[in-house]
């Protein structure tokens, strides 16, 4: 059974971007094994001084679960024109551990607009080496229920080929 490990980028406890998680979780069916990072606001601010082998054991934590999953799930909103500081300060400690290389992700952007967010998480991604499965959810809110289903048939017909491409990285590993 594979690993999934996901981020929600939303700090907000009745979050789209958790129910463009959940909702991604059942389209992938039985044969994955979803764990959530408990919250963003855990993880300490980024400082290079405390970037040693001796780092925060949440931030070890957090390297981890991501090296130890087959593939990881992003979904986050775009905040102020850009990623939320939480979810980049979260990408900031992964990067000298190289949690992210070769690791496939599906990086979901579900907000108002998200183009900048979008092209943000992309390229950090990439700087980080993981191997990027990406979709921008314009109007997130309008296309998903409280019930984690996508009632949007063009969204929920891309995301199922974004998912595909994960799926294909995580299969290839």
């Amino acid at each position: 059974m594979k690993k999934i490990f996901a981020i929600c980028g939303s700090t907000k406890l009745a979050s789209t971007n958790q129910l463009y998680i959940t909702a991604i979780t059942d389209l992938l069916g039985t044969a994955y094994t979803l764990i959530n990072l408990s919250s963003l606001a855990d993880i300490p601010h980024f400082n290079p001084d405390l970037d040693t082998k001796e780092c925060p054991p949440v931030v070890e934590s957090l390297r981890d679960q991501i090296k130890l999953a087959d593939g990881v799930i992003i979904s986050t909103p775009e905040y102020a024109m850009g990623l939320p500081g939480s979810l980049k300060n979260v990408l900031d400690w992964t990067v000298s551990s190289a949690s992210f290389s070769q690791k496939p992700v599906l990086a979901l952007v579900a907000s108002s607009q998200g183009e900048k967010a979008y092209q943000s998480i992309i390229d950090i991604l990439t700087v980080i080496e993981a191997c990027v499965s990406a979709q921008l959810i314009p109007f997130a809110k309008a296309k998903i229920n409280a019930d984690a289903v996508i009632v949007d048939t063009e969204t929920l017909a891309e995301l199922k080929s974004t998912i595909q491409s994960f799926v294909g990285h995580m299969e290839n590993e």
